[in-house]
């Protein structure tokens, strides 16, 4: 049914995410795609013009630090992964557009992102689920953190969600 699984992993721990990747490649012989997205603008906003360089090299090597715990994680539990890092441009390029991008690229037939981050910048952030799901046109599953036990949602509600939806939850 899915072929190449897109995750999406944010700075958070990724734990989650990528256990839900796994078992999906696991249960369709799917290869993952992990894509960590730098976002340089949270940072920048009000940044003195000497620190830009500091700033970016900070947040990229950050950057550095998740796709290596991704690849970690992934190498012997996936048939095939690859994993890469992208740091948006400072002009018109948003999270949920490099996503989806790199979705088109790559051929991902299904995107799984983490549940929405509650940090203090999400007041002025975009959507990023929202905005993966209108400019990929591909399955999009949101992945929570375990509470009771995980939680696996569908945002686009497409019948080709829905199975691998029922499939997780049991």
């Amino acid at each position: 049914m899915f072929t190449k699984i897109l995750v999406a992993i944010s700075a958070s721990p990724a734990d989650t995410i990528l256990a839900s990747a796994i078992e999906a490649a696991r249960k369709y012989d799917a290869q993952i795609v992990a894509l960590h997205v730098v976002d340089l603008t949270p940072c920048l906003i009000g940044a003195a013009d000497c620190y830009v360089d500091l700033i970016v090299e900070s947040m990229e090597e950050h950057g550095r630090q998740v796709i290596t715990r991704a690849r970690d994680v992934l190498d012997g539990q996936a048939r095939s992964a690859e994993v890469r890092m992208m740091t948006l441009p400072l002009t018109r390029m948003t999270i949920g557009r490099a996503i989806a991008s790199v979705a088109e690229e790559t051929a991902a037939d299904l995107i799984l992102l983490g549940e929405r981050n509650t940090s203090w910048w999400n007041w002025l952030n975009e959507d990023v689920a929202a905005e993966v799901a209108r400019c990929s046109g591909r399955p999009v599953q949101i992945a929570a953190r375990p509470r009771a036990e995980r939680y696996t949602a569908s945002l686009d509600k497409s019948q080709r969600s829905i199975p691998f939806l029922a499939s997780v939850n049991k």
